[in-house]
């Protein structure tokens, strides 16, 4: 393995270079890297390294088109190309799409909900409405003697968004069938 230059990434917060204050952040470890010799000095002993451990935003030794991201948009890769998936791709993409499509609606209701269900409830669960499925956005002023509270809803959601795992409601009066227990 060839001896490579020291990658320092640098964030710089305006046109004039300047450099930006970056709060705490998670990086990926991808070991030591080799480089040119550089010395360390602690008083008056200096001390020669030919690694220094590698930290970068995307999995890997040398970053590939698949490699796993943490930025929301890529960016040009030190070590490698940059992945073609980002953090944005794989949780954001499809929320977005569904915000913004001309179809989708924001409801805010009111509801009665029983405090059992209350409590295995999650946000962005799929619940159903009049026919249709809705991603449950809020859940506010929840009353627990009376199981009142308002509610938020985002949808319907889409089969050509999500897939077709979208579960739909049943008829009125039908139960689910029970699952086929597999025999091997």
């Amino acid at each position: 393995m060839a001896a490579e230059s020291i990658y320092i990434p640098t964030y710089i917060g305006s046109v004039d270079y300047q450099p930006a204050r970056v709060q705490p952040r998670s990086l990926f470890y991808n070991g030591l890297k080799e480089c040119e010799p550089y010395y360390i000095t602690s008083g008056s002993v200096a001390t020669e390294f030919n690694f220094f451990p590698h930290f970068d935003n995307y999995a890997g030794d040398q970053s590939t088109t698949g490699s796993l991201s943490l930025l929301f948009f890529n960016e040009p890769a030190a070590y490698g190309t940059a992945p073609t998936a980002s953090l944005y791709n794989q949780y954001w993409e499809d929320y977005v799409s569904l915000l913004y499509n001309p179809r989708t609606r924001l409801l805010n209701m009111s509801a009665v909900i029983p405090l059992a269900a209350y409590f295995d409830m999650e946000l962005n669960d799929l619940v159903q409405f009049r026919g249709n499925t809705y991603h449950l956005r809020a859940i506010n002023n929840y009353n627990l003697a009376t199981g009142e509270c308002d509610v938020q809803l985002l949808g319907p959601v889409l089969e050509t968004v999500f897939g077709a795992d979208v579960p739909r409601p049943l008829p009125p009066g039908t139960l689910p069938e029970a699952p086929e227990i597999p025999t091997e």
